[in-house]
């Protein structure tokens, strides 16, 4: 980022984090697909039969799918507030007195003071 005293300023771009806050509603509906695979196929081995105590590996896999749905809504979470935190850190991209100066280089010499007359 450039000097704000420089008439050449550039705004930062929050492309990055507008991308992510869009990304995220996907990655939750993703991460809570995946966390189901896992008691689904328990389920679905526990009735054709397979494994020798469907009750336990049911249970086992209800575990993993919601230790899998934790992870996914926690880290859903603070990337979404940390982009937020940073959308709010970056700013808009207001600029006060951006305009190049025309005499910035070789200013205008100072004017010669005008005679003062009496003031009665």
């Amino acid at each position: 980022m450039n000097s704000p005293h420089l008439p050449d300023r550039t705004a930062v771009s929050t492309v990055f984090e507008r991308n992510l806050l869009l990304r995220l509603p996907f990655v939750l509906v993703g991460g809570a697909l995946i966390a189901g695979l896992a008691p689904a196929l328990a389920r679905l081995l526990a009735w054709a039969g397979f494994g020798p105590d469907p009750t336990a590996s049911i249970t086992t896999a209800d575990i993993i799918g919601l230790s899998i749905l934790g992870l996914t809504f926690s880290s859903v979470t603070v990337l979404a507030i940390g982009a937020v935190i940073v959308l709010i850190m970056k700013g808009p991209a207001y600029f006060a007195d951006s305009y190049p100066l025309e005499d910035a280089e070789r200013p205008d010499p100072p004017s010669t003071p005008r005679p003062q007359g009496h003031r009665r």
